[in-house]
């Protein structure tokens, strides 16, 4: 049996229903079949997938009548149930366990796991890490970087300035003093002048946190740079600021001695922050795909200190403070964070 070799992002959804409709809940399965129907009548690519998913699944379940070895390794992959409740499943329901695992597998996991360690953009970077790694660079200035997690830069120096292009994901950024050639870091949603001092940023998909550590540094956004304003927002040593679709945010305290230690320990310290700002932090450590729905999670606010090193004890950490949070994995990488079902 070969792959499927249908587009990426399809195959990451069909791989999401095949979850669903293997729930345990009777209630789940009826509206995820419904669901299921219902994203394959949205265009015939994704009933072309759903079609090559089914008769794979049937190849599967041949397979497996045989003796399919999988079954066992699914056995212990499968941690969505405690303990106790894991023993008691029937040998068809670990059979059946092994068949979408073994259908995610197939489906998703070779391509997701290049692109997740080395997005395309990040690819043709000058430097970059990958998911748990925390690398630190010194620049041709004397200024040193660390990028944590998946992350990229660009650096470009030349007598007039020093630049620092965010790619994606965070970086700490120890800046040597240079008063001929102002240093900045700069992102799609944001720019940042300082000439010699400590910070962090962090860019992704909801845009851009600055966290100043150390002296201050000078705000600008797109329009302002590219228009040579000199309009600005500076931020001081202990305060913090995102930037988003919708503007500069407010200004807000925060602890450097905090994102400090969190920095040497490989730690997230939070406090008060949304969840989905926090999962964010943790799918750039995580040794595979995090799905969550942004905008059911968004009321929930996070406080705490979760170990970077350790992401599925970091959610375990997070799921035993929010027993409305429900957690459901394959693999132990695979992992989907939603909302338990109203009783």
């Amino acid at each position: 049996m070969r792959p499927l070799d249908v587009a990426d992002d399809i195959a990451e959804q069909a791989a999401s229903w095949i979850v669903l409709l293997d729930s345990e809940d009777e209630a789940e399965r009826i509206q995820a079949r419904q669901g299921f129907a219902a994203w394959k009548a949205q265009s015939p690519q994704h009933a072309e997938a759903a079609t090559r998913l089914q008769a794979f699944i049937g190849q599967v379940q041949q397979v497996r009548g045989t003796g399919f070895e999988g079954a066992r390794a699914a056995h212990a992959a499968l941690d969505t149930a405690p303990p106790g409740a894991r023993q008691g499943r029937s040998h068809r329901a670990v059979a059946r366990a092994a068949t979408v695992l073994a259908a995610v597998l197939v489906l998703a996991v070779p391509s997701w796991h290049a692109m997740h360690s080395h997005p395309p953009a990040n690819l043709l970077a000058d430097l970059r890490s990958s998911s748990g790694e925390w690398n630190t660079h010194a620049l041709a200035d004397g200024s040193k970087v660390t990028l944590s997690g998946v992350s990229a830069i660009n650096w470009h120096m030349d007598d007039g300035q020093r630049v620092v292009e965010l790619v994606r994901g965070s970086i700490l950024v120890d800046v040597a003093k240079d008063a001929a050639r102002p240093f900045y870091v700069q992102t799609p949603v944001g720019r940042v002048r300082a000439m010699g001092t400590r910070f962090t940023v962090t860019y992704g998909d909801d845009g851009m946190t600055l966290e100043m550590l150390e002296s201050r540094v000078a705000l600008q956004t797109p329009d302002q740079w590219k228009a040579n304003s000199r309009g600005a927002l500076v931020v001081q040593a202990g305060q913090r600021v995102h930037v988003g679709s919708e503007g500069v945010g407010a200004v807000e305290a925060m602890n450097p001695s905090g994102v400090e230690e969190g920095w040497r320990q490989h730690q997230l310290l939070v406090d008060d922050r949304p969840l989905p700002e926090v999962l964010d932090q943790l799918a750039r450590h995580h040794a595979g795909p995090l799905y969550f729905d942004r905008t059911a999670l968004a009321h929930l606010r996070v406080s705490g200190v979760l170990p970077l090193d350790d992401t599925a004890r970091a959610l375990q950490l997070l799921q035993q403070n929010f027993p409305q949070l429900r957690m459901r994995s394959l693999a132990s990488r695979w992992v989907w964070l939603d909302l338990q079902p109203a009783s």
